[in-house]
């Protein structure tokens, strides 16, 4: 933080001006040798549609995940190549917004389906999904979740007979022949910890050459230390998606310097009743040189990597202030 400031204070112009003169976008690019450097915000005049590293590289082998602000939830849309991978879909009162994002990106069908565990704040939105776009397969955690929402869910899978898989760890999700999706837990599912259903979530890690990037559901500290027995060096990633919307029942230090993040993603929802993200976590991360985003402030947030680089922009502007004040 201490380069951008010294950054800003060259340029002699009040940090708010910027937003207000000229549509910019934050970027940050790192990768391969360049992780442990500064990062490089792109000039006033720079737009991400001609300029970020990603973009670089032909269209058709740009990885693009975009973490949808969905308010108090999780959805990801993965897309490389054609395809779309479309990880949680959110609460169902976001479900008309979710389908208008997905529209705006150009999706016409769902290659892939991921539901990371059955809590509305990730399914809720599926329905609308299957109801609006041609599905062509569904990964699921299998857990015996009672609720209509997930019962509805599933049975309308069947009823459409898509094919329907559950993962465990030690499996990967064939995406294409560049991109590999890692499914790092559950081995077998939880039982008996503080939140069954948050720890049996799917922890996913998506690898593009160089470039990793881990999401983590909702999973708890129980889960984070198993991972940490199981196989520490599966977990560094460049770009972590926080888990649980940042609540201080995941994200332990040891668990987070495993992972080395240099970017964190929060999807929490604005003024939401739980106060996430708890300020401890974001202190942990900050501590780690970290740099973080969340959904509330920032809007969508979309990571473009071309296998050894990344660039992030976000839908909308906040200041320092507004972010201590989440």
């Amino acid at each position: 933080m201490a380069e951008n400031r010294k950054k800003k204070n060259q340029q002699k112009l009040p940090w708010w001006l910027t937003p207000v003169l000229l549509l910019a976008v934050l970027a940050i690019r790192f990768g391969g040798e360049a992780l442990g450097r500064g990062f490089q915000w792109l000039s006033d005049s720079q737009t991400s549609e001609s300029t970020t590293t990603a973009q670089k590289v032909p269209s058709d082998e740009t990885l693009t995940v975009r973490f949808l602000d969905v308010g108090q939830g999780d959805s990801i849309l993965v897309q490389m190549q054609g395809k779309n991978i479309l990880i949680d879909s959110g609460d169902r009162s976001e479900a008309a917004r979710l389908l208008t994002k997905l529209e705006e990106n150009h999706v016409e069908q769902i290659d892939m389906l991921i539901a990371t565990h059955p809590h509305a704040d990730h399914i809720g939105g599926m329905k609308a999904v299957l109801n609006r776009f041609p599905v062509k397969q569904v990964y699921d955690s299998g857990q015996n979740y009672k609720t209509k929402m997930y019962n509805d869910f599933r049975l309308q899978i069947e009823k459409e007979q898509i094919p329907f898989e559950v993962l465990r760890g030690g499996q990967e999700v064939p995406v294409n022949e560049m991109v590999k999706l890692k499914v790092l837990s559950p081995q077998a599912l939880y039982k008996g910890t503080p939140s069954d259903t948050n720890n049996n979530s799917l922890v996913l890690r998506l690898e593009y050459k160089d470039f990793a990037m881990l999401l983590t559901g909702d999973i708890q500290a129980e889960v984070e230390r198993d991972l940490l027995q199981t196989d520490p060096e599966a977990l560094q990633a460049q770009v972590l998606k926080v888990a649980h919307h940042g609540s201080k029942t995941s994200s332990i230090n040891e668990f987070l310097t495993a992972v080395k993040p240099k970017i964190a993603v929060i999807s929490s929802g604005e003024g939401n009743k739980y106060k996430h993200p708890s300020p401890e976590v974001v202190q942990r991360l900050y501590n780690l040189q970290a740099d973080v985003f969340n959904t509330a402030l920032c809007g969508d947030i979309i990571i473009k990597s071309n296998g050894k680089t990344c660039d992030i922009t976000v839908e909308k502007f906040y200041d320092e202030q507004q972010a201590q004040a989440a």
